[in-house]
This record gives C-alpha cells, sequence and structure tokens, in this order.
C-alpha cells in the first residue's frame, strides 16, 4: 500500500509503503501483548512521526540501531527498545516499511531477504521487489536447520525450568 502524504520537496518524506509483512508482524506483536505490544505502538508513534513531520525530528525521539544494516540496500533499523526493532527502507522521497520484531526476530527476516532491493517508480510511485543475488544463496538449508535446533533446544531448556529456579536468579525482583 502506498500513501501520498505531500506535494513539497524539501526533502521531507512524500510517499510512505506499507509491506504485508509489516502489518503482520505489528499485528503478531500486538497479540503478545505485555513489552511486544509496547513495541508496536512505539513503532505506529514513529512511523507517524515520520509521516507528520521531516525524518530528522523523527530521529530526535528515536534512535538508530548502534550497528548499521548491510544486507539490505538502503534499509535502516530503529530501535524501539526493550530489544524491539523497526526495519525500513528510506530511498530520496519514499518510505518502505518493512518488518517489526524482536532484535532475533528481525536478525532472521533480514538474514532470509538479503539481497533483497527495491525498485521505486518516480512516475507511478510503484514499487517493485528484486534480489541482488539468489534468494536461494541468501539463507542456506543449513542455516534454517540450524535455526530450528537452536528454537527447539530453547523450548526443551525452558520446559525444564520452574518457578522455583527462577525465583533463585531473580531473588532481588521477587517479594517472598
Amino acid at each position: 500500500m502506498v500513501a501520498k502524504i505531500g506535494d513539497h520537496n524539501n526533502g521531507e518524506i512524500l510517499f510512505v509503503h506499507r509491506t504485508p509483512t509489516l502489518d503482520r508482524s505489528l499485528e503478531d506483536l500486538r497479540e503478545k501483548g505485555g513489552i511486544a505490544s509496547v513495541a508496536a505502538k512505539k513503532a505506529d508513534d514513529l512511523i507517524n512521526l515520520m509521516i507528520r513531520t521531516e525524518e530528522k525530528r523523527a530521529r530526535e525521539q528515536f534512535r538508530f540501531t548502534r550497528n548499521g544494516e548491510y544486507r539490505i540496500k538502503y534499509c535502516r533499523k530503529y530501535d524501539l527498545g526493550s530489544g524491539y526493532r523497526l526495519v525500513l527502507l528510506r530511498r530520496g522521497q519514499h518510505l518502505v516499511l518493512l518488518y517489526a520484531g524482536s532484535h532475533d526476530n528481525c536478525f532472521r527476516w533480514i538474514e532470509r531477504n538479503k539481497g533483497l532491493s527495491y525498485e521505486i517508480d518516480d512516475t507511478t510511485h510503484s514499487i517493485s521487489v528484486r534480489y541482488d543475488a539468489r534468494p536461494d544463496d541468501s539463507v542456506s538449508d543449513d542455516v534454517l536447520e540450524e535455526e530450528s535446533l537452536v528454537d527447539e533446544y530453547e523450548i526443551a531448556l525452558m520446559s525444564k525450568i520452574d518457578d522455583d529456579i527462577l525465583r533463585k536468579i531473580f531473588s532481588g525482583l521477587v517479594k517472598q
């Protein structure tokens, strides 16, 4: 979806493109509740701020992550706090909103989409997606299998942890 938000040409964002992936990822965060839903709210606030004002003013309230993003051309990551990120592209007057999630989920999403590029037609303001490298090259089956094994390990590990262990680890945070 693309929305035109102005007619002036002074370096401000004039066109905002929301990808279905962004909308799904924000909905997932809202459904999780707690800190995840706070991160979704912050992402919405950042997006609205960038639409209403110059991006420079948005950067005064929200900061880029410490590490730049090199795997996708023109990609930027904003820190939403508590380990959550908003992934987007900024090309000229176009803002392409890609994904929001935890640090790890954003890392995996970017890794799966390494080499992705968005071509923007300046006359129609439409975007087309292409890969600078073949998508199959960006994430091998070994990487996906390793991620699956890590997820299985974490699930198995968490099933062994009970309230008594957590109370011992975080004894200063829990009243007896």
